[in-house]
């Protein structure tokens, strides 16, 4: 038998700011990790200065965008242009996936608000969207700038 713990907002956002300063440290890590590999297997390789560095560029943007895909799939602009007022929350959630958090609101007109939090892999850019719902309905989209 398990107990679910009450966790308040401040513990809540204590906690993410800790994970956001990891995601962040080990991004330095992977991303030192793959240019160090990059530039070791292509030094082997006859090529120019400028070929080595486009290519080494290439690859670790096709990685970066992977690892953006993989942690962060509601970070597409298309996703967002298909967002319509009236969707459920189902339909977003299925469009989107989870949102970073789903918070009640104090606003009379706005049952809960859904915000998709998270930081562009390459850029370290902070990128928040925010979806909010009246009688479970779509009634507002701030999207991300993506």
């Amino acid at each position: 038998m398990t107990v679910a713990a009450e966790v308040t907002k401040e513990e809540f956002l204590a906690l993410q700011k800790r994970v956001e300063e990891l995601e962040s440290a080990v991004r330095v890590v992977k991303n030192t990790q793959v240019e160090a590999i990059a530039t070791e297997t292509f030094a082997a390789m006859p090529m120019t200065q400028d070929d080595r560095n486009s290519l080494i560029e290439n690859v670790v943007e096709k990685i970066q965008a992977q690892e953006e895909s993989a942690n962060f799939p509601w970070m597409e602009a298309s996703k967002w242009v298909s967002l319509r007022k009236g969707m459920t929350p189902e339909e977003v959630v299925t469009l989107l996936e989870q949102p970073t958090l789903n918070e009640p609101s104090l606003h009379k007109r706005v049952d809960f608000v859904y915000t998709y939090q998270g930081r562009r892999v390459a850029t370290a850019k902070k990128v928040t969207g925010i979806i909010r719902f009246y009688k479970g309905k779509v009634i507002a989209v701030e999207a991300p700038d993506l």
